[in-house]
């Protein structure tokens, strides 16, 4: 058995799926969405999740029914991981490497602040205990962790996550 697992956000009905919000974002998803220079695409300050550079706010509010906010959030297809604080503090209290975080806003389906989250992102090096999922070098909405990264969850109380056994392909 690999000491490597999968983890990621629980895909269920019930849980809250985010979507990115903002001036002149369009109403179909897949239709382009650019800066009021009406030639910019917005796409790339948010994969690189940069918005501090968009001359407007983003946030991330629930694109589904669900009403569940488990400790990682589903981001719709986007390679944003959105996580507990409970999350982070168990990754900080094991003193586990190869991520890092940065601020999000949170809004629930009435458009008000929901707090307790932060962006996560991987950020590995050879010997972390967090990497990209299949080597990748880009973000991705899943990443792999050791065990022990699994353990120190779960001896938080942080279990409101989809982990699966990693066999890389």
């Amino acid at each position: 058995m690999s000491e490597w697992v999968r983890i990621g956000a629980r895909p269920k009905r019930n849980c809250v799926w985010l979507e990115v919000y903002g001036q002149g974002k369009p109403k179909v998803t897949g239709e382009p969405w650019y800066m009021p220079d009406g030639v910019t695409s917005v796409y790339p300050f948010i994969v690189d999740w940069r918005p501090e550079e968009l001359p407007f706010p983003v946030w991330l509010a629930p694109y589904n029914g669900g009403k569940k906010f488990g400790d990682m959030l589903w981001t719709g297809g986007l390679a944003l991981k959105i996580v507990s604080t409970g999350f982070i503090e168990a990754l900080r209290a094991a003193e586990v490497t190869g991520y890092r975080t940065f601020d999000v806003e949170i809004r629930d389906h009435a458009g008000s602040p929901v707090e307790g989250y932060t962006g996560f992102a991987t950020d590995p090096s050879p010997g972390s205990d967090i990497q990209n999922i299949y080597g990748q070098t880009c973000q991705n909405s899943a990443f792999i962790a050791t065990q022990r990264v699994v353990e120190a969850l779960h001896d938080h109380g942080v279990d409101q996550l989809d982990i699966s056994p990693y066999t890389p392909d």
